[in-house]
Formats: structure tokens, C-alpha cells, sequence
């Protein structure tokens, strides 16, 4: 039986040192990323050990907003020869097989994208405002593919994000809230699409999902078995969720903690 967990990264498996909580002491903490010389990702010591023995029995599939250029900084997610076959980078704008991009899949995503969603040029035009106020802090591209913003989290207040939601979502985008990041992302660049030609190709026959954010939710529901953050950006939005998600008790870094032990629970009765 081939099981697959598929699982978003930042704030859902691994966390910064903003987002990780004051739960854990930093000897119980594993650096698994480090940028610039600086430790700047982490997951549990004990979360990190029983992901490693997980990750050689099933299918891991890392499902990021990342590009491939940041998703290559995790250093101490897993060994290089431990590396899995397949991952899904740019918010399922590039799906990797063995470290390189599968010219199929994007090349489908970009025909999507020209045909039906607006030009990033057009995106950083109706943001100018809200950079010109000092609510945006910055605005970059995701090589291409979709535009991310830095924001002020004192200044950028709630109606902002409903007045860009509802003028993005007509235009075929979703808007997507994590942390101090502010994502608009194309409809057609999807994590879940990504995910069913993956596992397509593996001919996964259970397929477990972990994700925090809206970007997430689509491919959290379409699995067998789904986990949320307690702190997800789908909880505080006040979702009705189906019985197979189940919603973390712990919030930062211990979240990533249960979701992993939950996981390997299941794939351990399945395996039994």
C-alpha cells in the first residue's frame, strides 16, 4: 500500500522564531533551515526525529508556497539522499521530480494563467495605494508565477483585507493571510491540482494532508485523512469542516509536533 502525506511547511511542519511559541525550549528545538548564517526555521527535536523514520516508510510530499529556491534552504528537513521524489514548490506552480521541475505540469499552469487570470503587472497597480500608506511594506514575485506582500500588521487592518479579498476574487484570485505575509494568488495555480497529479503518478491509495492556510484548504479536504493547525488561518475564519480534518489542540511548533505524531499513528495501524 502506498500512503502519501502531503503537507505545507511553513506554520504547519516547521516554524520561525516569531511563529514557533514560547511553549518549547530552545534545547528541545532542531534548526532545520538557516538563512544567512542565522537559524531562521524549526521543529521540535522529537517531531523532527519521528518525521525522519516516517518519511523512509511512506511517501513525503513537501507542498509550499516557496519557490524552489527558498524550498533548497531547509537543510535539516531531511539528508540529501533522503530527499523525496517529488515536491511541490510556488504554491503548485512547479511540481519537482528528483530536484527538477516537470516542464508538463508548468507549462499546462502557464497556458492557465494567460488564459484566465490577470497580469502581475496589473496586481502591483491596485496595491500602490496601500504601499503609498505605509500598509504594504513591500511587494515581490514569486519567479512569475504570483505576487506576495510584506505587511505592517499595526496599519493593514481587517477592512483592508476584505476590500482586496472582494477585488481580487472577481479577477480570479485568492487572497491568503499568513503571518506578516500577504498572498495573491491565481486561482489556477493550485496546491490541490498539483497534489492529485502526484499522486496520479505514484498511485498513492491514501492520501494524508496538513496544511494552515486558505491556500491549503482545498487539498486538506480532498484527502483521506486532514489536519489544521489550531492557529490556521482557515480556524480563525470560523470554517465548518468535515469529520475526517481533524483540528490540532496545540498551537506553533507543537501543532507540527501532533499533526507528525498523528500521522505516523495512522500509517502505523494501517501498517499493523
Amino acid at each position: 500500500m502506498t500512503i502519501l502525506f502531503a503537507s505545507d511547511l511553513d506554520r504547519t511542519l516547521i516554524y520561525s522564531k516569531k511563529s514557533r511559541g514560547h511553549e518549547v525550549s530552545e534545547h528541545d528545538l532542531a534548526i532545520v533551515e538557516w538563512r544567512e548564517n542565522n537559524p531562521a526555521a524549526f521543529m521540535t527535536k522529537e517531531g523532527l526525529e519521528i518525521f525522519k523514520e516516517l518519511s523512509s516508510s511512506i511517501e513525503f510530499l513537501p507542498v509550499t508556497t516557496r519557490t524552489n529556491k527558498q524550498y533548497e534552504r531547509l537543510f535539516g528537513l531531511y539528508n540529501p539522499q533522503e530527499k523525496p521524489t517529488y515536491s511541490i514548490v510556488s504554491n503548485g506552480a512547479v511540481i519537482l521530480e528528483n530536484g527538477r521541475p516537470i516542464p508538463e505540469w508548468s507549462d499546462k499552469v502557464k497556458e492557465e494563467l494567460e488564459a484566465d487570470c490577470t497580469s502581475i503587472p496589473h496586481v502591483l497597480s491596485q496595491i500602490e495605494p496601500y504601499i503609498q500608506r505605509g500598509s504594504i511594506l513591500n511587494s515581490l514575485q514569486a519567479e512569475n508565477w504570483f505576487v506576495y506582500m510584506i505587511i505592517d500588521e499595526d496599519r493593514f487592518t481587517v477592512e483592508d483585507f476584505e476590500d482586496l479579498s472582494q477585488l481580487f476574487f472577481k479577477q480570479g484570485f485568492t487572497l491568503s493571510k499568513q503571518g506578516r505575509k500577504l498572498y495573491v494568488m491565481p486561482n489556477c495555480i493550485n496546491k490541490s491540482l498539483a497534489l492529485e497529479f502526484v499522486t496520479d503518478r505514484l498511485e498513492a491509495e491514501i492520501v494524508i494532508a496538513a496544511g494552515d492556510s486558505l491556500l491549503d484548504l482545498d487539498m486538506v479536504l480532498g484527502a483521506d485523512y486532514g489536519f489544521i493547525p489550531q492557529h490556521g488561518e482557515v480556524i480563525l475564519n470560523n470554517r465548518t469542516l468535515p469529520s475526517h480534518v481533524q483540528i490540532t489542540d496545540h498551537t506553533g511548533v507543537l501543532a507540527g509536533e501532533e499533526i507528525i505524531k498523528k500521522v505516523y499513528e495512522i500509517c502505523y495501524n494501517m501498517y499493523e
